[in-house]
């Protein structure tokens, strides 16, 4: 059997080394007052499902060799002397469940390339950053599961990590367009449709555009225009006018209209689509039927369009309201000159028939509960 051979260094610079199978499914290197190993060889172990560096005194850890390995389920660093990790190598490690970082001397941590697939196990002092593509994928309640957080007594923190959301717009002074859009297509390429809207969101904030985050479909499609080569501008210039472009598309098949600022849209190329994003804001708001149960109105189909969005904001209303709620309703839809549709119903249901994805629907309903920070 195949054998590789994994190097390593004590603090006083004495080599040592340890054999493995390269069919093994775990590499164990616990324990070895380990200063710096050398991974290099881990690369032809394509069955390897775990690796456990913990409880040593590494200072620093080059993880490129670990991109091969295409089974890897689980990383144990615990308990290291580690000040910085680069966790980009793993970014097509799609098995990769668990990591644990904790009991190290981390300063930050940028978690883009695990955020969707990995659970996380780190100490509360670390600065936590993900890209903004990111940004509304995961509630709070959902990355305080994924990301476990130790107090320094070593006490489970159960609260979730503030992240900082690193938009691309800024990150444009430290890499090249080639290598931003890298990052964005390496995550959006492992999304659901369900995380969608939500990802068109954070990408088109991060780039700095952000009236034009209304787009509901597939956000690569967004990217399918620029090319390596382009500068951040260029790039940035060629998404905007692919959004607007599909924005048109989904308008004219009666698409949603939310988070379309127009406001900003005027001195821009966008501004051909006003016209029809102010016909299309009244006629979704015509086309909705609200049910009513007895004294129960379900407000959901309001929700996804723009002026029922901001006026439920505004008025401080959830997902019901009660026939009152209801009035108050009508008399500010009547300054819009809008009318509200009702129908009465005997069976308790909470209906949704437009065209909003469920993605959007998710990402809407998510936002009234106040799920993200």
């Amino acid at each position: 059997m195949e054998e590789i051979t994994i190097r390593y260094w004590s603090p006083h610079g004495r080599q040592e080394e340890t054999k493995f199978q390269c069919e093994h499914t775990k590499i164990d290197l616990v324990m070895r007052a380990a200063q710096r190993v050398d991974l290099s060889g881990v690369a032809r172990c394509s069955l390897l499902e775990k690796l456990d560096l913990s409880h040593n005194m590494l200072e620093e850890l080059d993880l490129s060799p670990v991109s091969r390995c295409s089974s890897l389920k689980e990383i144990n660093l615990q308990s290291n002397h580690l000040t910085e990790l680069n966790l980009w190598p793993l970014k097509d490690c799609n098995r990769l469940t668990f990591i644990d970082v904790s009991e190290n001397r981390l300063h930050g941590l940028d978690l883009t390339p695990v955020f969707l697939n990995t659970k996380i196990r780190m100490d509360s002092s670390v600065v936590v950053s993900a890209d903004s593509v990111l940004r509304y994928v995961f509630t709070k309640e959902e990355i305080m599961k994924r990301f476990q957080l130790l107090r320094p007594d070593g006490a489970n923190w159960a609260v979730p990590p503030v992240v900082i959301w690193k938009k691309y717009c800024e990150m444009k002074k430290q890499y090249d367009w080639a290598y931003l859009k890298e990052r964005m297509i390496s995550v959006l390429q492992k999304m659901s449709p369900i995380q969608w809207y939500g990802a068109q969101r954070g990408l088109l904030q991060g780039l700095g555009i952000a009236m034009i985050e209304g787009f509901d479909g597939d956000p690569r499609l967004l990217l399918d225009t620029t090319v390596s080569e382009m500068s951040f501008i260029e790039a940035q210039q060629a998404i905007f006018d692919s959004a607007v472009k599909l924005l048109e598309e989904q308008l004219q098949n009666d698409g949603p209209t939310l988070f379309l600022d127009i406001e900003n849209m005027r001195e821009t190329s966008a501004s051909k689509l006003i016209p029809l994003i102010v016909e299309k804001r009244e006629d979704e708001v015509e086309k909705s039927t609200l049910l009513v149960k007895g004294s129960t109105v379900f407000l959901r189909p309001l929700w996804l369009t723009h002026y029922g969005f901001n006026i439920l904001s505004a008025t401080g209303m959830g997902l019901t309201t009660n026939l009152e709620g209801l009035e108050t309703l009508r008399k500010n839809f009547d300054e819009l000159d809008l009318e509200l549709r009702t129908q009465k119903v005997t069976v308790a249901k909470d209906v949704y028939d437009g065209t909003a994805s469920k993605g959007m629907q998710k990402h809407v309903f998510d936002l009234i509960r106040a799920a993200f920070d």
